[in-house]
């Protein structure tokens, strides 16, 4: 396997401090910006991400965009998983490899964006990108997680939270891949979401239990129930580390405020009841601005909330057919939303109110 040309370049005079990958593709600044405008979200649609491509299955489970640089991953049931750059008009594609007989189902970068983690739910090994050698390495899982239903990386890149949708979630550290701990939970579990700063790990059981685990003891410091939740299906938290959003498999959402996660049963900050099917991906944008929920089980069932309003833009997705909606991505400084479906599209849009990357 070669090594593309994107992870050739040489270094330039201004980058001499950054990492190998920054200083061959270039480093992106953040940039402030003035509180989103709610009801009418003013975008742009670009050709869709993978549009030279289009190998990475029917189905796009994985649209992950990199932390540091204007680059894409797109990667889905073919078990191709591919790069792009992400240039509005002109998405190049970087670089790609397939994983025999897997079906992606989910990608995380690292924060420094050097490696990427990849995993199947129909495979007991898990992937290790390493992008700037542009070289894939298979780990194995630990012997109890035979296929991982969960497979959830940290944002601070230490561990990672598996489960084969039973009752335990198992952690591992991301660095020496040994596992640290097996955490026991009342029910199976739908989903898991670690807090912005990664001191906690929420488990959300199937009937609406949500555990709350300490990552420094691995010890349950509180339990709660999702109001109204009948079949768990998804939990996120914002970086802003004050919301919790969990999706039921009746299309409602909830949202908490995390200061108020203190009794058996605590009340939604905000209930959303605007879809009707299983609730499949949550999405907070990296400002915790916008609230993406979708599902992926009826066409165009999604729905961009404006925060703290939790006004729906009426204009999106307007007359924009995107089939099956399966992820919603947010760029780090949110000037891009990505959208992936069920018919081998990852859709790629200009958010005008964020300036950069």
């Amino acid at each position: 396997m070669g090594t593309p040309t994107w992870a050739e370049l040489k270094e330039t005079k201004n980058d001499e401090d950054d990492s190998e990958i920054l200083r061959t593709v270039g480093h992106l600044q953040k940039v402030k910006s003035i509180g989103l405008p709610k009801d009418f979200l003013e975008y742009k649609k670009f050709p869709a991400i993978n549009r030279e491509t289009c190998n990475e299955g029917a189905i796009i489970r994985c649209l992950e965009f990199h932390p540091k640089l204007s680059v894409s991953l797109v990667a889905g049931t073919s078990g191709v998983v591919s790069l792009f750059t992400i240039g509005g008009d002109a998405n190049t594609k970087l670089h790609s490899f397939k994983l025999k007989n897997w079906n992606v189902t989910a990608a995380h970068f690292t924060p420094d964006g050097t490696e990427a983690y990849i995993a199947s739910d129909n495979n007991h090994n898990y992937c290790i990108y390493d992008l700037v050698k542009a070289e894939p390495k298979l780990m194995q899982l630990p012997k109890v997680v035979k296929k991982p239903n969960i497979f959830k990386l940290s944002s601070d890149g230490k561990y990672i939270a598996t489960s084969i949708g039973l009752d335990e979630v198992y952690i591992i550290c991301a660095k020496s891949k040994e596992l640290l701990r097996s955490l026991k939970n009342n029910t199976n579990i739908a989903s898991v979401a670690f807090s912005s700063n990664c001191d906690k790990l929420y488990c959300y059981g199937m009937q609406g239990e949500i555990t709350v685990w300490d990552m420094s003891t691995f010890k349950a410091l509180s339990k709660f129930h999702d109001q109204g939740c009948v079949t768990a299906s998804r939990i996120e938290t914002s970086a802003c580390g004050r919301l919790l959003a969990t999706g039921s498999g009746e299309g409602i959402v909830n949202v908490y405020e995390m200061s108020n996660l203190t009794s058996l049963y605590p009340m939604p900050l905000k209930t959303i009841p605007h879809l009707k099917t299983k609730i499949t991906s949550i999405k907070f944008n990296g400002t915790s601005e916008i609230l993406a929920i979708s599902s992926g089980y009826y066409p165009n069932a999604i729905k961009i909330l404006q925060l703290p309003s939790y006004h729906v833009f009426y204009n999106f997705p307007s007359n924009l057919n995107l089939y099956q909606v399966q992820n919603v991505s947010f760029s780090p400084n949110t000037g891009y939303m990505g959208i992936s479906n069920n018919k081998g599209r990852a859709f790629l849009y200009r958010l005008k109110h964020y300036k950069n990357y």
